[in-house]
């Protein structure tokens, strides 16, 4: 039996009724990963998804405010045990290097029974047994990453599509 690959540890289908991509992606896999490859196999430009599931660790980040008084993301937080995924919703669109981009926010509860949530980071939360997911594509819209006016913070912009 040979290596399995990506594509091999992504189930997903697409309900052409609803326009929905419902699956799940399965252990190993990196979230962001496998939600950035499944947009490519159904040539998603832009969406919203939901899932759930466990992941080997969570990588995330929190805001906090400095003593100034001025918002801030943590540094880099990993959870130090297995995590179950109990709500994570998150969008797809863009980088300002126009790769596919995904913006996740994610509540967990981890193996001593904390919860935790945040900000997460993309390609270091890998799946412990599967993650559950929907998508839900929009075909007139544009998401694309560019500098909040306010604080100057990369975030998505949300335009129509010319």
């Amino acid at each position: 039996m040979g290596a399995t690959t990506l594509v091999d540890r992504i189930e997903a289908v697409l309900d052409k009724k609803s326009n929905r991509v419902v699956g799940r992606l399965m252990k190993d896999v990196d979230l962001f990963g496998g939600i950035k490859e499944v947009c490519r196999r159904f040539d998603i430009q832009a969406a919203q998804f939901q899932c759930i599931g466990s992941l080997r660790h969570a990588t995330y980040v929190q805001l906090e405010k400095t003593s100034e008084g001025v918002l801030q993301y943590t540094p880099k937080i990993v959870s130090d045990t297995e995590v179950e995924l109990l709500n994570g919703t998150g969008f797809v669109g863009y980088d300002l290097n126009d790769e596919l981009d995904v913006h996740f926010h994610g509540m967990f509860v981890d193996c001593h029974k904390q919860i935790y949530g945040g900000h997460f980071l993309d390609g270091e939360n890998p799946v412990a047994i599967t993650i559950e997911f929907i998508l839900l594509p929009v075909e007139n819209v544009e998401l694309k990453r560019g500098p909040d006016q306010l604080t100057n913070i990369p975030v998505f912009q949300f335009a129509e599509k010319e």
